[in-house]
This record gives C-alpha cells, sequence and structure tokens, in this order.
C-alpha cells in the first residue's frame, strides 16, 4: 500500500511538471540587468517593475549594481529605481520605541557582538528622485517571456 502511495506521488509530480505547474503563467518573465548612475554601477538599492493591472516585483541591487527578478509579467512596464531606504541620514524606525532598542542592545551584547558587526554598511548612492516614483520614472521597459537582460543608466 506504501509502494503504491509513493508510485502514485510520483507520478502525480511528473505530470505537474511536466504540465508546467512551477511556473506562473501570470509573470512568466526572469529579469537581470546592472543599473549604472554617472559612469558608475548602484551599489545598493532596490529596483521594481511595475505593471498598472498586474502588481509590483522588485528585487535588491547587489554591490556591483546587478539585479535578477523572477516571475515579473509580460507587457510595457514602469521601472523604478530607489536607493533612499539605504541613506545613511535616514533613521530606521525603531519599533517597540525605547524599550526595543534597550532589549536589541542586550541581546547583542548577550551574543559578544557590538552593534555595528551585525549588518555591514551599504554603500549609498544619492540619485534623482524621480526615479525612485512609478508616476515620474522615465524608464520604461517592454517584458516578453522568458530570460531577458534590461541594463538602465541613470541620468540628471
Amino acid at each position: 500500500m506504501v509502494t503504491f502511495r509513493l508510485v502514485l506521488c510520483f507520478a502525480l509530480l511528473v505530470v505537474c511538471l511536466l504540465a508546467g505547474c512551477t511556473r506562473n503563467p501570470l509573470a512568466p518573465a526572469q529579469i537581470r540587468g546592472t543599473v549604472t548612475y554617472k559612469g558608475s554601477p548602484v551599489p545598493a538599492g532596490t529596483v521594481s517593475f511595475h505593471s498598472p493591472d498586474k502588481g509590483t516585483y522588485s528585487g535588491p541591487l547587489n554591490a556591483d549594481g546587478t539585479y535578477e527578478i523572477r516571475d515579473v509579467p509580460t507587457g510595457t512596464l514602469v521601472v523604478t529605481v530607489e536607493t533612499e531606504t539605504i541613506n545613511p541620514k535616514n533613521k530606521p524606525k525603531m519599533f517597540g520605541g525605547a524599550k526595543g532598542a534597550k532589549q536589541y542592545a542586550e541581546r547583542l551584547a548577550a551574543e559578544g557582538k557590538a552593534a555595528s558587526e551585525k549588518t555591514p554598511p551599504q554603500p549609498y548612492v544619492a540619485i534623482p528622485k524621480n526615479y525612485g516614483a512609478a508616476a515620474k520614472s522615465p524608464l520604461k521597459v517592454t517584458v516578453d517571456a522568458g530570460r531577458q537582460s534590461h541594463d538602465f543608466t541613470l541620468t540628471d
């Protein structure tokens, strides 16, 4: 009986894989590329592809300015790039107020870590603000199904 169930599960898995159950039919594209500003890669931030009717698909920028986002829908999409979330002048929200900060510091002390060891700082590059808003971004791209590359050169 156990063998029959295993064979049945295996057969269903094979049928599902052959039918394409692992892919999202509404978001069939995989996009990778590089974002540069003033001739240099943008080393941190977020790239987002905005579809008017299918939502927003985002991914982080790597230190070399590259990104990769899977399951992006096809069509003409607006692209935004934002780096303000890593701006060191912006204070992160501290949930729990002073109590949360105190508990976090106590936990780090108990683990024998300094607060500066928790995450290496990401280099911040200020880019023009219009790239961070979908309504103002000049970046648009037509996405087809499958793997593709879209590089973005930001200008002032």
